[in-house]
């Protein structure tokens, strides 16, 4: 029965070092990770009408060239923490161009990314860029 005992808290021990281990690693991860946040057309117009400082993107998801900007905004994300960078999927937009021109007054090809202060639109990029493009141009104009 001793044997029985000692094997049994052997094997939890070893079983507690492991769990210690993802334990930490998931807290890890969870403290270096972010991503951006995905908005609704409501909440954008919102955090406009606030007067809120912000970036914004915009695209369809479902295109090719948002697939590959999408991992490089969370790299972004996760490397500028200090940076609120919102996500609007504009293929859940029935008319994403009159939305954008009455809500943030551009008329733009997507994806775009848009830095907007106080409310007003300070500067804006067409097109998916690598990260360090996207890097300067917010540290330019945010």
């Amino acid at each position: 029965m001793m044997e029985f005992i000692k094997k049994f808290a052997r094997e939890i021990s070893v079983f507690g070092i492991v769990i210690v281990i993802f334990l930490g690693l998931f807290i890890y991860r969870q403290a270096t990770f972010k991503d951006y946040t995905s908005v609704s057309e409501s909440k954008l117009t919102s955090l406009v009408e606030k007067d809120k400082d912000f970036i914004v993107v915009i695209g369809d998801s479902t295109e090719s060239s948002m697939s590959t900007y999408e991992p490089i905004l969370t790299t972004f994300c996760t490397k500028n923490r200090s940076y609120p960078l919102y996500y609007l999927d504009s293929a859940d937009i029935d008319d994403i161009a009159t939305y954008v021109e009455e809500t943030l007054d551009l008329s733009v090809t997507y994806p775009v990314t848009i830095i907007v202060k106080d409310g007003e639109v300070v500067n804006y990029k067409q097109g998916s860029m690598t990260y360090y493009y996207l890097f300067e141009f917010v540290t330019e104009n945010y």
